[in-house]
């Protein structure tokens, strides 16, 4: 939890670090830190297009792309990415 609020910086900072450790979301104390939030959360387009690619090619078992192994937990994370990318898209357009 980032506990300055005038200072969007932080937030920034600490969200990048939150989502170098794999986490997905972050607690927000103030409205004025939720775009800043979901700025840095929200998936990119090389994420979003790579996790696309493992989706679709997925068969069930263990495949190579791009030179890397691709097996059950690879594809629960292009899920995941995917899923997280809709719903900042949905948030965006409310």
């Amino acid at each position: 939890m980032t506990t300055d609020i005038r200072d969007p910086s932080k937030a920034r900072t600490d969200s990048r670090r939150a989502r170098r450790l794999g986490l997905t979301a972050k607690l927000c104390v103030h409205p004025l830190q939720v775009p800043v939030v979901n700025d840095v959360m929200t998936p990119t387009a090389a994420e979003i297009a790579w996790a696309r690619e493992v989706v679709d090619r997925d068969s069930g078992g263990v495949l190579v792309m791009d030179g890397q192994m691709i097996d059950t937990p690879v594809v629960t994370r292009a899920s995941r990415v995917l899923d997280q990318s809709r719903r900042f898209t949905v948030q965006e357009q409310e």
